[in-house]
């Protein structure tokens, strides 16, 4: 009897004890998964001020003018690698047009500066890998379809596998809405590949490589889940 007896006043003086124990872990549980998310979709655009300078020095040198800007389209789902779309426009000029378009994956690794807060200031390297593709076309009048049905026009492409990447710094702010994050994230850096050559029908290398050297600025849009509402191992 009085062994049950002492067996009850132990339990009711540690029973507190130990709910608050489990309370603070839960606590902390919760405070941890808070600050940790997983991505659904983010999607953003980068813009190049002044990439592909050799190729556009060649081809003016020839009579194909094209812009001096490029724009860059991303869009990730979920944790996986990026998917993008690069596209620069050229001017019809004497009947000479010129582009450059490219599609690929990328990936960044990020040093968050912030913990725990709505307010995000990340330097990031990326790499990535692309195909990109020059289309060339001549003897075009103007820019309608009956012109082109009309007139003797040539059309060629150029294309090479590259592999990029890039040093940039990202700073924006996110909004808790009920379990998911909605982040506007302003972002610039600047851009580099591995040298690679313009080929013709994809084996013929030409002395010219690509250079996409650039500053770039750029905006993304991202929604994520707390972790509670996919799982520790895909937070990132």
């Amino acid at each position: 009897m009085k062994s049950l007896l002492f067996i009850f006043i132990i339990s009711f003086y540690f029973a507190p004890l130990a709910a608050q124990d489990t309370m603070k872990i839960k606590s902390d549980s919760a405070l941890t998964c808070k600050s940790c998310f997983c991505n659904i979709v983010s999607v953003g655009g980068k813009y190049y001020f002044n990439t592909l300078k050799n190729t556009r020095k060649t081809l003016a040198d020839n009579g194909f003018l094209m812009d001096q800007e490029a724009f860059e389209y991303q869009v990730r789902f979920y944790n996986l690698p990026k998917l993008f779309y690069f596209q620069q426009l050229g001017t019809l000029s004497d009947g000479n047009y010129t582009s450059i378009t490219g599609v690929g994956l990328k990936e960044d690794i990020r040093f968050p500066l912030f913990k725990n807060s709505n307010f995000v200031v990340t330097p990031y390297v990326e790499l990535g890998g692309g195909y990109y593709r020059m289309s060339i076309a001549k003897g075009v009048k103007s820019n309608t379809i009956a012109s082109v049905l009309g007139s003797q026009v040539e059309n060629y492409f150029l294309d090479n596998f590259v592999i990029s990447g890039d040093l940039g710094l990202e700073i924006g702010y996110g909004f808790d809405i009920d379990d998911r994050r909605l982040s506007i994230l302003f972002n610039g850096g600047i851009i580099s590949n591995v040298p690679a050559e313009w080929r013709l029908a994809s084996s013929l290398a030409f002395k010219e490589k690509i250079n996409l050297t650039s500053p770039y600025a750029g905006v993304t849009v991202k929604l994520d889940f707390f972790c509670s509402k996919c799982g520790d191992s895909m937070c990132k």
